[in-house]
């Protein structure tokens, strides 16, 4: 994970606990999901590059 990854979701742990209204936590909860599963599909998309350019049988 990535330092601004980690910096972002702290960010919204932290507004999650000080919303007083719903659908402000709810939004920063969605936030934090979206941050987690683009931060998941670059590193496998980071891994299937470095798998490609490796592969010899692609040379």
């Amino acid at each position: 994970m990535t330092d601004e990854s980690k910096w972002l979701i702290e960010q919204c742990d932290g507004l999650i606990q000080d919303s007083a209204k719903y659908e402000d936590r709810a939004f920063f909860q969605q936030l934090k999901a979206a941050v987690m599963e683009q931060d998941r599909r670059l590193e496998q998309t980071e891994g299937e590059l470095d798998g490609r350019v490796w592969n010899p049988g692609k040379w």
